[in-house]
């Protein structure tokens, strides 16, 4: 039993890692996928291949057959997670200084501790207990140091305000998906889960864009090796490695310490930003981490030494 144990906290210290990694690179990576490509279907195309993969693959290794609730299931929280949050984060990244963006994507481990606790609450079961919603609050002033007030309040920042809205809107639908989709009727297999909620999602954000009219803005003349080698590891590295281990962790770890990434994907940009485009490591930085891992490390500790069990199978799942 000893042995399990460990061998589940590696599991999600693994899959921890790679949440960071997959999605701390894709910064750098959607930088050049939006010069050619809208965000909305650039998005949706690429999470519809990446959950058509997963379920054609999983499908011919005799997977269970998704049934027509858990397609609904998909489609709704999908739609939640993937087009209203990825979707309206990736557009807004895309008309609002990376500074800002990350700041107010930051601000989802707030959103999710705000819905845990609302969520708890109505339940009556324990929610993040004080450790936990302290260390998000560290996480989060490790986030504003990590840019900078400066650039925060700087008279030359010129706040795009539908973009920024759109970034603290998709923030807060992905948390209110990602906590949905602990009990929405969903495939078992969490591999085949993430699959049938990235075709949801991704052909809900293809629908949103030709509906915005990206159709039409479309340009060959714009596309570039980079992006599409950009789209490429988006593809892999960002649905097919990174989502698939996050939609993992939803179901075996505590919400708190899953929404982490918010805090370490900024940090890893910007490591890879000084060691590929030569940005310069400051003092503010290496503070900044300092407190974005300590904050870490509060919420690790204050999750406990096993991970969060999965929702009773005596609790109704919602019904959709």
């Amino acid at each position: 039993m000893q042995e399990k144990k460990t061998v589940t906290k590696l599991a999600i210290w693994l899959a921890l890692m790679g949440v960071y990694l997959g999605w701390g690179t894709t910064f750098l990576a959607n930088h050049y996928v939006l010069e050619a490509f809208p965000a909305f279907i650039s998005n949706g195309v690429r999470n519809f291949l990446a959950g058509a993969i997963l379920y054609i693959f999983l499908r011919l290794r005799g997977a269970e057959r998704p049934t027509a609730q858990m397609w609904k299931s998909s489609f709704i929280t999908g739609s939640i997670m993937i087009c209203c949050g990825s979707g309206l984060n990736v557009w807004g990244q895309s008309v609002v200084p990376s500074g800002i963006s990350a700041l107010l994507i930051g601000s989802t481990p707030l959103w999710m501790v705000i819905l845990e606790i609302i969520i708890s609450r109505r339940a009556k079961t324990p929610g993040p207990n004080a450790a936990a919603v302290l260390g998000v609050l560290i996480g989060f002033a490790g986030i504003i140091l990590l840019i900078g007030p400066g650039n925060l309040v700087g008279t030359d920042t010129r706040l795009h305000p539908v973009g920024t809205a759109a970034l603290l809107i998709g923030s807060f639908f992905w948390s209110l998906g990602s906590l949905k989709s602990r009990t929405a009727v969903l495939p078992s297999s969490p591999i085949l889960k993430a699959g049938t909620l990235m075709i949801a999602g991704g052909l809900s954000l293809v629908v949103a864009g030709i509906l915005t009219g990206e159709l039409a803005r479309l340009s060959v003349d714009r596309v570039t090796l980079a992006s599409c080698l950009g789209f490429v590891y988006t593809l892999f590295g960002t649905s097919l490695f990174a989502f698939v281990l996050y939609t993992w962790l939803l179901s075996v770890a505590p919400v708190t310490l899953v929404s982490t990434f918010a805090f370490v994907n900024p940090v890893v940009a910007v490591i890879l930003g000084a060691l590929i485009l030569g940005e310069v490591i400051s003092p503010r930085l290496l503070v900044a981490s300092a407190l974005i891992i300590a904050a870490v490390a509060l919420v690790i500790a204050a999750s406990g030494k096993k991970p969060a069990p999965k929702p009773s199978a005596q609790s109704p799942p919602d019904s959709e």
